[in-house]
């Protein structure tokens, strides 16, 4: 089975105007909609490594995430979808009482939790090695599905934009999306926001990432000014941390689903959103600034995290 014949299509991420305020316009590139269970910029990520798996004398994908991770359900969802054995090493405290891992068992999955010491390894060569060296027919995707193949995923976002705009907001995790982005020629200005704490160090990552993408196509350097002139971090929207979340966070995922009709997950685009309206209403943007916020999908996540808050008797998610 190759790529075309699995039938998902990023045509389903359409883009529709979501809001104006003081002037500024907020339209969203809808990447959730790409697949119900292969959403978002997940798709894009594991597209080309897809390709790399089935160009080689691979049997079986090997991942790594966390118990709640968006990337190891769509990754468990392609391979059933796809016909591939998939497997994932967990962090071991998380792997416990998850949705999320319980889906990815039910597409066929094989996870095993392994500790944060053996876990910190997993980009190592020698661990990687090892790895290949228990079973056979390993293709790896680091954690994320990062890697240059999702650069190339994700560069395709801006090919498919069809109106005019100042400004593409992401949120970010590993920053591969946004990596990706700035990999086309003809990309528009980024605000990256990180779902992290101290996301500063994504800059760096993203010129890694784009010298790593670079060697494995063969393409030419990019121009040193790249960073500067076209990305902008937004780091004061991380709510304490990855996965961090609040009553005031849930309050507002709330409130937009319930004048808009717009779902939002905890991790990434509701911190996204949430802080391009506060720097809209501190004026950091002029009247008349276009801005399209990719919806990255992530939604998978909402039931997992509503157990976390229901544990703290904190407010929940209420998408009804």
């Amino acid at each position: 089975m190759g790529l075309i014949e699995l039938g998902i299509h990023t045509e389903q991420s359409r883009e529709e105007f979501l809001l104006e305020k003081n002037g500024v316009s907020i339209s969203l590139k809808r990447d959730d909609l790409i697949h119900p269970q292969i959403s978002g910029n997940k798709w894009r990520k594991l597209k080309y490594h897809l390709e790399e798996f089935y160009k080689g004398s691979y049997s079986e994908i090997l991942t790594f995430g966390g118990a709640f991770s968006n990337h190891l359900t769509a990754t468990a969802a392609l391979g059933n979808l796809a016909k591939i054995p998939t497997s994932a090493l967990v962090r071991g405290e998380e792997a416990g009482d998850s949705p999320s891992l319980k889906f990815c068992s039910e597409q066929g999955m094989q996870w095993q939790g392994i500790s944060r010491k053996d876990y910190s390894l997993k980009e190592e060569a020698g661990f990687m090695d090892s790895l290949r060296l228990l079973k056979s027919g390993l293709y790896i995707i680091p954690e994320g599905g990062k890697g240059a193949p999702a650069l190339k995923g994700c560069a395709e976002i801006v090919d498919e934009l069809k109106g005019n705009y100042d400004y593409l907001a992401l949120s970010a995790g590993t920053a591969t999306t946004a990596a990706g982005v700035l990999a086309n020629p003809k990309a528009p200005k980024i605000l990256v926001y990180p779902a992290l704490k101290g996301g500063a160090f994504l800059k760096r990552a993203i010129a890694t990432y784009l010298d790593e993408y670079r060697t494995f196509y063969a393409l030419k350097p990019f121009s040193p000014a790249l960073l500067a002139e076209k990305l902008e971090l937004r780091e004061d929207y991380h709510f304490g941390g990855y996965a961090k979340i609040n009553d005031s966070l849930v309050q507002f995922m709330n409130m937009i689903y319930a004048q808009h009709q717009l779902k939002l997950d905890p991790v990434y685009t509701s911190k996204l959103l949430f802080g391009l309206l506060k720097d809209i209403e501190g004026g950091r943007f002029k009247a008349g600034t276009r801005i399209l916020v990719l919806h990255s999908g992530g939604l998978q996540g909402i039931a997992g995290m509503n157990r976390r808050l229901a544990r703290k008797s904190q407010q929940l998610i209420s998408y009804e």
